[in-house]
């Protein structure tokens, strides 16, 4: 669901994928290869919103404020990021909160159900853990693999939903007919 505020209308590039029950709300942009899944909120009503090229903001994420998004990040389930610049090949894992002018390195991860408390800087390829987050170690091989598959994993489900979503009962079949 696609929605304008304040003369501010989301631009979703067409190789994006933009899951039927997710808002996006005023000024977002989605970049080619990008995809936000099921139950999702960016809500660009108070500043840009960014998710770069081939990056994912999987089910139940939620953004808001400033969030600028590189490239070929993973946004893990139930995420909530707030006022964040994140770099490339970020992987914010499952239930982790990044708050307040967090400034996130390329290659960085920050753990699941980590809260990062900002203002913070977290330096490329390191990770960080815990509720306040800091930093556990620098990130190896492995784990930079890992954030990559997780995106390459998402790009290719973006493609497979962008060409093969079907509603197959009554209140699915409706609520497509209404997004047109």
């Amino acid at each position: 669901m696609l929605f304008s505020i304040a003369g501010k209308t989301p631009k979703i590039h067409p190789t994006a994928f933009v899951a039927p029950n997710a808002a996006i709300i005023g000024d977002v942009t989605l970049e080619a290869n990008a995809s936000v899944w099921f139950g999702c909120v960016l809500r660009g009503d108070s500043g840009e919103i960014v998710i770069g090229e081939g990056s994912n903001v999987q089910d139940g994420a939620v953004l808001h404020e400033r969030t600028i998004v590189g490239k070929r990040c993973v946004l893990a389930h139930m995420t909530l990021t707030h006022n964040a610049e994140i770099g490339d090949d970020v992987l914010i894992a499952n239930g982790a909160r990044v708050l307040q002018s967090a400034k996130i390195g390329d290659g960085a991860i920050i753990a699941a159900g980590a809260v990062l408390l900002g203002p913070v800087e977290v330096p490329p390829r390191t990770m960080w853990v815990g509720i306040p987050a800091k930093q556990l170690r620098e990130c190896d091989e492995r784990l930079l693999t890992m954030t990559k598959r997780l995106a390459e994993g998402y790009s290719n489900n973006r493609g497979r939903y962008l060409e093969g979503l079907t509603p197959v009962d009554d209140i699915a079949k409706a609520f497509m007919q209404r997004l047109g």
